[in-house]
């Protein structure tokens, strides 16, 4: 099995799904918190989108020859996602489904660089000592489990 074509499909139809499952959420409720929900649909775009732009593509960058940033700017800029959401709540949905968008698309582009010897190599992340193939993994974990709370929103809130 090529990893680099498997996870490319995957990302790309998973960050499809995720985008088409937002889109699916009447406008009015982008911004409101679903009875016994924790976020409202705009806080999981920007939530993904910040994912993946703050640790997703930088370790991606990272496997592919760039400087990691440290463990605190990492962590700063992950931590501060609240503060950050205050801000991006005026871009509104569909300018973060296009910044969602593009950063998977960066990711995608990325992958034909892993070799299987990169695949599985082992370096110290945020989430431990581990493999792109468990970081490109998590990120089809993470989509699934978010396009499953978009869902959730539009197929039970009544």
């Amino acid at each position: 099995m090529n990893l680099s074509e498997w996870f490319g499909y995957q990302l790309k139809a998973g960050g499809d799904g995720f985008v088409w499952a937002a889109r699916q959420i009447p406008e009015e409720r982008w911004n409101v918190t679903p009875p016994r929900g924790e976020w409202s649909a705009l806080r999981f775009v920007f939530h993904m989108f910040a994912y993946e732009r703050d640790l997703v593509l930088p370790y991606m960058r990272h496997w592919s020859g760039e400087p990691v940033p440290t463990r605190e700017v990492l962590d700063r800029k992950f931590y501060a996602q609240d503060e950050d959401f205050q801000t991006a709540q005026h871009l509104g949905m569909e300018t973060l489904l296009t910044s969602f968008e593009q950063v998977r698309a960066e990711q995608i582009a990325l992958l034909p660089q892993f070799d299987e010897r990169r695949w599985q190599e082992i370096r110290e992340t945020v989430w431990g000592n581990v493999s792109m193939r468990w970081i490109v993994s998590k990120t089809f974990q993470h989509t699934a489990q978010h396009t499953h709370d978009l869902m959730r929103m539009v197929l039970y809130w009544k």
